[in-house]
């Protein structure tokens, strides 16, 4: 090549790559807000002829949906990396009709592959699409196959036959119709109503017609954590905290009697979960409920991990110094401020925590591998694992002596638990609150600590490590694994031996938080995705809270689960819950816990 065209050719190269499309314009980590309409039915009949013929009028059985709808919001950071297409998977049929709707990249030939929408498995959609009107209008079809799940790169092929295949019960056939207008200019779909139908053989002589219609339009544009943003989260914080008032005073409610078997003290642990949460929403502790709650609480009789970690967190938070938290994650205090007890809470404190520390599985040595059972015996959990975990933290917020012994065992039995997840590799990037505010200038100039690196996934799954890991299960593992370092680092063992297996398995929790990220769902193992999801929201809260991390991944974890969380708010205060048998007030406390950022940044720096 003579020198002319050389120059030619790089200055080519050098110009910015043309758009392949029309792209969403959406402000950096902000939202567009939709208002929904969307209908869901059903129809049966002894056989596919018939079916044609019966009206779909009946209500979905269980089963087929997630109980709560997601919220009619797109968030900028659930966009593909060509801010074309919603990136995240879908995790249910209404999640497909939003995937469709919103993908830009759909033109002429068309196939799109949904991976393991359960109860159906992978669902392919096939057809063309004519070509949008010019005022940005298109209405297309596409053809509905559900096929076998296919094998994740990586991922051993017994997993997918054990695990996934017995969750995938139906072969279904149908369609996809969707007529929606795109304003390119605005860059932002404007409307959409989308119609899914889907047919398969529900049992023998039985099959099934499930109708889904949603119907989208805009409201308006959000810049990230906008005015009207914040002041929905201060209304939802202080209607919550004025359910779980209600709800608390005069403790008559069944939930917080404790079982008879004195097994496990859950009526406990549900009162201070309630005091908890009010204290962290601002009510005072003088307060006559919260008041008499806490004297009811100093009166328990205490058995289970996990109203003994809850208990002590509550009685921390009752002597938290105002503003502690915001002064942590601007970095002016170093780590959180020592509670100064009064004589009588520290011997109750001290109590708790060495009944607490008994509460573990008696299998092996205790000295080397520590795993908390809600009561002495030979099991574990990683869910009361964390309860144990947080309860270790508020004891030292306490003034009451954690041996270093613990944090060691406590690390150990953790590091055995996290496994890798389909041999993926993530280039992690976590941005800290100071980080993100000395980044005003443009969204892709945002300081992150250090050049990303390739981080393996590695989550945590309920007990054992033969089973995919999920979300709730992985936030809490590392938010455990980060008050394990803090207690480490605390006594003086920054530099031990064991150091660098902890910093390591938490950059692989985030990374695997950050690879799988989702609000919509508790990600990660699909049989998980309904189950939940308050619980490992507020996991996520306090895990990416207690490491400082204010951007996961890029992604706004806080403004995500927040728009999702106060769509399910009731007018009442209270939280609507995944199951119909599902506790108010559970979902209530972690929903408001998330919303007030409750949990503590363990220690501050970067």
């Amino acid at each position: 090549m003579n020198r002319p065209a050389a120059l030619a050719f790089a200055l080519l190269l050098a110009l910015p790559l043309a758009a392949q499309g029309p792209t969403w314009k959406l402000p950096p980590r902000g939202a567009v807000e939709y208002a929904r309409t969307f209908v869901a039915q059903s129809a049966t009949a002894n056989s596919r002829a018939a079916l044609d013929k019966v009206k779909a009028e009946a209500k979905l059985p269980d089963g087929f949906l997630p109980r709560l709808q997601p919220a009619a919001w797109l968030c900028q950071g659930e966009l593909d990396a060509e801010q074309r297409a919603v990136g995240d998977p879908p995790r249910d049929l209404r999640d497909v009709l939003r995937a469709v709707a919103f993908d830009l990249r759909l033109e002429k030939l068309v196939k799109r592959r949904y991976a393991r929408v359960v109860p159906f498995g992978d669902l392919v959609l096939s057809g063309k699409l004519p070509p949008p009107a010019a005022a940005g209008a298109q209405t297309f079809v596409l053809d509905l196959t559900s096929e076998d799940p296919l094998v994740v790169p990586g991922e051993p092929k017994a997993d997918v036959a054990k695990f996934i295949r017995p969750l995938c019960k139906y072969a279904a056939t149908g369609k996809v119709e969707v007529t929606r207008v795109f304003d390119a200019t605005a860059g932002v779909v404007r409307s959409f109503e989308a119609k899914l139908t889907l047919v398969f053989e529900e049992k023998k002589d039985t099959w099934r017609r499930l109708e889904l219609t949603d119907a989208w339009r805009l409201v308006t544009v959000h810049d990230n954590q906008d005015a009207a943003f914040r002041a929905r989260v201060v209304k939802g914080i202080q209607d919550g905290a004025a359910w779980i008032k209600k709800d608390l005073d005069g403790l008559t409610k069944r939930h917080y009697r404790d079982q008879d078997d004195h097994a496990r003290s859950y009526g406990a642990g549900r009162i201070a979960l309630a005091l908890l949460t009010l204290l962290h929403a601002e009510v005072p502790k003088t307060d006559p409920v919260v008041v008499a709650a806490f004297d009811e609480l100093r009166r328990r009789e205490f058995v289970d991990t996990y109203s003994l970690g809850v208990a002590l967190m509550a009685l921390a938070e009752s002597y938290t110094p105002p503003g502690e938290a915001d002064l942590l994650r601007s970095g002016v205090l170093q780590a959180p401020v020592p509670r100064v007890l009064s004589a009588a809470d520290k011997q109750l404190a001290g109590e708790w925590l060495q009944q607490l520390q008994q509460n573990i599985d008696t299998r092996g040595d205790k000295g080397y591998r520590m795993r908390f059972n809600y009561v002495p015996g030979p099991r574990f959990d990683v869910s009361v694992n964390q309860y144990g975990v947080l309860g270790l933290f508020a004891a030292e917020l306490c003034q009451l002596e954690v041996p270093i012994s613990v944090w060691r065992a406590v690390a150990n039995g953790l590091l055995d638990l996290q496994h890798d997840h389909a041999g993926r590799e993530l280039e992690l990037v976590l941005t800290s609150y100071r980080e993100l505010a000395g980044s005003l200038v443009t969204d892709a100039g945002k300081r992150t600590r250090g050049a990303p690196t390739k981080v393996p996934t590695r989550g945590f799954s309920y007990q054992i490590t033969d089973r995919p890991a999920y979300g709730s299960m992985t936030a809490a593992g590392v938010g455990s694994l980060v008050i394990a370092r803090r207690g480490l680092v605390r006594a003086g063992l920054a530099k031990a031996d064991l150091m660098p297996q902890v910093e390591g398995a938490i950059n692989s929790g985030f990374a695997w938080l950050g690879a799988e990220f989702s609000v919509r769902s508790n990600p990660g193992y699909v049989d998980r995705a309904d189950d939940n999801w308050y619980y490992y929201l507020y996991g996520l809260e306090r895990t990416c809270e207690l490491a400082g991390v204010a951007l996961l991944h890029g992604r706004d974890w806080y403004y995500e689960g927040a728009l999702q969380l106060l769509d399910q708010q009731q007018r009442n205060g209270g939280f609507r819950t995944e199951h119909e048998r599902g506790l108010v007030l559970d979902a209530t406390c972690f929903a408001v816990l998330f919303l007030k950022k409750a949990a503590l940044p363990a220690a501050t720096g970067d």
